[in-house]
């Protein structure tokens, strides 16, 4: 973060958990963040933070973005959609994107970084994922619009410096889901799970995001690429919900059947077809019992990059989020 040292920047989706996360630590590093924010009742976390500047405005507003682009050397483009149906997600996800890319362009900014996912890959159910894996076929709106977004900002570049994240499955302080969801899930006694827990949990530690980000938007070397950001290996299923169970106090397993699983997942897979937001279920099911490896090489060798928070130090740095919330006493 050190190179952005007196540099104004733009972090969209700076009032989540990502973007919440980046925004103070460029902020501790001496950089001036604009930090955008849709819902007003959701910034007061970063009310009076020295070096943050929250400014309102949607990133499908072209107007209002390239307002709030003018003078930033670099923008983190953080803000999405993470569920609703397919074109609620495409109208912020991919048209969200296109805006904040086409302002940046305009403005001339020095680096447009962007958080995509792994999700774009699909659901592999085992073999090693790079950066030049084949997307699998999928319906689920996050995936596909994730997907589009990426396309959507190389087009609307042009000639603008750009790089992009594919993030796991982040967790720490303030991830609703892969924090707060599965403590939960771990604090059951036994904690259920599909199968014994040996399928690879793609996890990676908010704070390596944070610091991989800043690598994105400064190193030359990672212009015009995108890189993985998870911890590799990843740990095991059982590893990482059994970190969250020693904290609950217990280290129970329930290994619920696979085979029955399976049967049973054509009909959750349906059910939520009718809801209007499908998730491929069958494959779900195979990709977290399944030996999926994705590779960090890139960054390794490119960047010089690669996580430096373990798992059982990740999970430590949750425990004042975990009983901020009063999941844990």
């Amino acid at each position: 973060m050190q190179g952005l040292a007196g540099q104004t920047v733009l972090v969209t989706g700076a009032t989540g958990f990502v973007g919440g996360a980046l925004a103070r630590r460029l902020a501790a590093a001496g950089v001036q963040v604009r930090a955008l924010a849709r819902r007003p009742e959701r910034e007061r976390f970063l009310r009076g933070v020295p070096g943050i500047e929250i400014v309102p405005g949607d990133i499908t507003d072209a107007e209002r973005m390239r307002q709030v682009v003018a003078g930033c050397t670099v923008v983190f483009h953080v803000a999405a959609a993470l569920g609703g149906p397919l074109a609620v997600q495409q109208a912020v996800n991919v048209g969200g994107t296109q805006q904040v890319a086409r302002a940046a362009a305009a403005a001339g900014v020095q680096r447009l970084v962007h958080v995509s996912s792994i999700a774009i890959y699909g659901f592999p159910a085992g073999g090693t994922v790079t950066e030049a894996f084949t997307p699998l076929p999928t319906r689920v709106p996050y995936n596909l619009s994730k997907r589009e977004a990426e396309a959507a900002l190389i087009d609307a570049a042009q000639d603008m410096p750009w790089s992009i994240l594919r993030p796991g499955m982040i967790y720490g302080p303030g991830s609703a889901m892969w924090t707060g969801t599965l403590f939960r899930l771990a604090q059951r006694r036994p904690t259920p799970f599909i199968g014994a827990g040996d399928g690879r949990a793609p996890c990676i530690h908010i704070d390596d995001v944070v610091e991989m980000l800043g690598v994105l938007a400064t190193h030359p070397a990672a212009v015009g690429a995108a890189f993985n950001c998870v911890n590799d290996p990843a740990p095991a299923w059982r590893d990482f919900l059994g970190a969250y169970a020693r904290l609950a106090g217990h280290e129970r397993w329930w290994a619920l059947p696979v085979t029955p699983v399976k049967l049973l997942a054509p009909l959750a897979e349906a059910l939520l077809w009718l809801r209007g937001e499908p998730q491929d279920v069958p494959r779900l099911v195979d990709f977290v019992t399944g030996q999926v490896h994705y590779a960090m090489d890139s960054a390794r060798d490119r960047l010089g990059w690669q996580p430096q928070v373990s798992l059982a130090e990740g999970i430590q740095r949750c425990v004042p989020y975990l009983r901020a919330k009063g999941l844990l006493a």
